[in-house]
């Protein structure tokens, strides 16, 4: 293992990874050991390995990313997501058909996560198989290397030079594979469209955001911000404002929006927003006004300050003055 990260390192060193520059330093074997042991779990040597080479990595985007887009978690953060989602699996296991070892099992150690939710895990802390754990899809993980240190090699030996095969089917196939009621093509066609990205995939993502189905229309918004093509940015913030006045599953939708947002460029969420009120049309701009609403990003309010005192447009005046009363008051 140690060899391998070692290796892993010069391939870093050789591409200048942008991960060089978020890389923390290692802990001391006998404090990852304490951390880990401390959370009631015993560890393999591997994974103690892996956290005296960099513990974790900071900031966001491509310095804090190991592969693809899923950040390298620090070794206290890895610890607080196991806690975190094994409380969630305690609270919404359904007896007897989907136990809460089920949604997340105890001997799951996080590694990795990324922007649509989904976390890397190791099995038995460590000395298991790599898999892709999504909540959306229990039951259903994906495996990625039989062993942590074949996971560390295939990163080692292909990742910076990583060119992912050809897409299994026409990208409209796939999204509309995102509606299926079909377990296998489901998690299949999110798992295809988020790790190769098809430019194609832009028109028939934005068709599905219409779907009837909540599921199909939040994959479709994450999806659609992993493509990193700015023509998604008026139309995730037109979603955000849409969805965000429904029920609680519409704010569900909006949240979706908001994350693909985020992902089209590192300007990130708040950037696009400001953006659109600067340089949108009257009706972006109101969107964009509902969309920070939403948000209540107190970041926002010199921007909305301008546009309800110098806004050309009356109405949009009195959206952004009525929301500055609203970021202000108390959840």
């Amino acid at each position: 293992m140690k060899q391998a990260l070692a290796d892993l390192e010069v391939r870093l060193r050789q591409a200048q990874a942008s991960l060089l520059a978020g890389l923390r330093p290692g802990l001391s074997q006998g404090d990852a050991s304490k951390l880990i042991a401390d959370a009631g779990l015993k560890p393999d040597r591997g994974l103690i390995a892996l956290y005296t080479w960099h513990n974790g990595a900071e900031g966001g985007g491509a310095q804090a990313e190991l592969m693809g887009t899923a950040r390298f978690l620090s070794l206290q953060e890895a610890i607080q997501t196991r806690t975190f989602e094994l409380d969630l699996a305690a609270q919404v296991e359904s007896l007897p058909d989907t136990p809460a070892a089920k949604i997340f099992d105890p001997a799951w150690f996080p590694i990795l996560s990324d922007a649509s939710g989904r976390i890397y895990v190791v099995e038995q802390v460590g000395a298991g198989r790599v898999l892709i754990i999504d909540r959306q899809q229990i039951g259903i993980p994906e495996e990625l290397s039989p062993t942590l240190r074949g996971f560390i090699d295939s990163l080692a030996r292909d990742a910076l030079d990583f060119k992912p095969s050809p897409i299994s089917a026409d990208v409209t196939v796939l999204v509309l594979n995102l509606e299926s009621k079909d377990d296998k093509k489901r998690v299949s066609a999110i798992q295809e469209l988020t790790r190769k990205r098809p430019a194609a995939a832009f028109e028939p993502l934005v068709a599905m955001l219409e779907s009837d189905e909540s599921s199909a229309r939040r994959n479709a918004a994450l999806i659609l911000g992993l493509l990193h093509d700015r023509r998604a940015i008026p139309i995730l913030i037109r979603c955000i404002a849409r969805w965000s006045v429904r029920d609680a599953e519409g704010l569900r939708d909006a949240t979706s929006a908001f994350a693909g947002l985020r992902d089209v460029s590192q300007e990130g969420t708040l950037a696009h927003l400001e953006h659109a009120l600067a340089d949108g049309d009257a009706e972006l701009r109101l969107d964009a006004i509902r969309a920070l609403v939403v948000s209540r990003d107190a970041r926002a309010v010199p921007s909305l300050q301008t546009v309800a005192m110098h806004d050309p447009v009356a109405k949009v005046r009195a959206a952004a003055e009525k929301s500055l009363r609203t970021i202000g008051e108390p959840r």
